[in-house]
């Protein structure tokens, strides 16, 4: 009898880990929930989950004519439907993308290796759905997507270009909440520090663009490089469906001179969407570009004195409030990240 069973105990993450091995696998860190299938006592499957992607799939060969897979998958489904959340992806390598799809999960993309499959609901409703909410017109646009981890004046100084040089700009915030300053609040330091231009919209990316879906290592530190087929996989879905719902015409991008992930990030974009980029030499101060990680540096060095030439009114003003200064807490009491 086959049975799903969860890993709870350290015993079971290490003979998951080892059945994973086997096939040339690992375990990703971010999994936050993974289960077992056993023939008796023989290990025959694994699947699990971080947060509402589903990842790590494996059933040994010998069982692959059992339905396994979809086994595993409906538990997953469950598990989800248990939590409300109703939205989900697979990553996949391309050699299951049939099987998922015959379980009614939609490709997203696909790369050589990878394919990114969605299933409750799909990116061309969402999408639609966001440009309506916000009130984006099926005119041209220019578009920016920035995390802005804080506001600053090199942020400004990009929308400020794009707005100077186009009718309408879409400025996406990233969405993904793992960032010191939390999504609502840089989402709402941005509309303030943009509100002088009227022909600039700030909606999020929600899942889709820089996420832990799309981008799942961008957020990881530095010496953990990025993969490739993360990158292309976030740079196809911007420009297979940010591009056409949104009619973005030109996206900009700020030179990238310290962050190796974002500097691939950007070269990948360029890559495959050509003069569609623009990439905008970064605003200075004291010969030095400006860059959010920099303000970081001077918050968690407790020099927040310093941080006021590098930031809009705005941002500096949120660095004094109560809401702010839980902020400063996390960043000094924190190990170091550029993201």
């Amino acid at each position: 009898m086959i049975e799903i069973k969860e890993v709870l105990l350290d015993s079971e993450r290490t003979d998951r880990n080892a059945f994973l091995k086997q096939f040339n696998m690992t375990c990703d860190n971010d999994v936050t929930y993974s289960v077992l299938a056993y023939d008796q006592e023989t290990i025959i499957g694994t699947a699990s989950l971080a947060n509402n992607v589903m990842k790590c799939f494996l059933v040994d060969p010998n069982y692959q004519d059992n339905q396994i897979m979809t086994k595993l998958f409906h538990h997953l489904v469950k598990v989800l439907d248990a939590k409300n959340v109703h939205h989900y992806f697979v990553y996949t390598p391309n050699d299951n993308q049939k099987i998922f799809e015959t379980l009614h999960m939609k490709t997203l993309v696909k790369t050589m290796n990878t394919t990114l499959l969605e299933g409750g609901d799909t990116i061309d409703h969402v999408l639609t759905n966001l440009k309506h909410d916000y009130n984006v017109s099926d005119e041209e646009h220019a578009a920016i997507i920035m995390n802005a981890n804080p506001m600053t004046l090199g942020h400004l100084h990009l929308v400020e270009t794009a707005a100077d040089e186009h009718d309408h700009v879409l400025v996406f915030v990233v969405s993904e909440d793992v960032s010191k300053f939390p999504f609502e609040d840089r989402f709402s330091l941005i509309k303030k520090a943009t509100k002088h231009m009227d022909n600039v919209t700030v909606l999020p990316t929600l899942d889709y663009l820089v996420s832990k879906i799309t981008f799942p290592k961008y957020f990881l530190k530095e010496d953990q490089l990025i993969k490739d087929e993360q990158t292309l996989i976030d740079v196809l879905v911007y420009k297979e469906y940010f591009v056409p719902i949104f009619n973005i015409t030109c996206r900009y991008l700020g030179e990238e001179p310290y962050s190796y992930n974002t500097k691939k990030y950007n070269t990948v974009l360029k890559d495959h969407l050509g003069n569609h980029i623009k990439i905008i030499k970064r605003k200075e101060l004291f010969n030095h570009p400006i860059s959010a990680s920099f303000v970081r540096k001077l918050i968690r060095a407790n020099k927040l004195d310093k941080v006021k030439p590098y930031v809009p009114d705005v941002t500096f003003e949120y660095l004094k409030s109560d809401q702010g200064q839980k902020v400063i807490n996390a960043i000094q009491n924190s190990e170091w990240s550029r993201h």
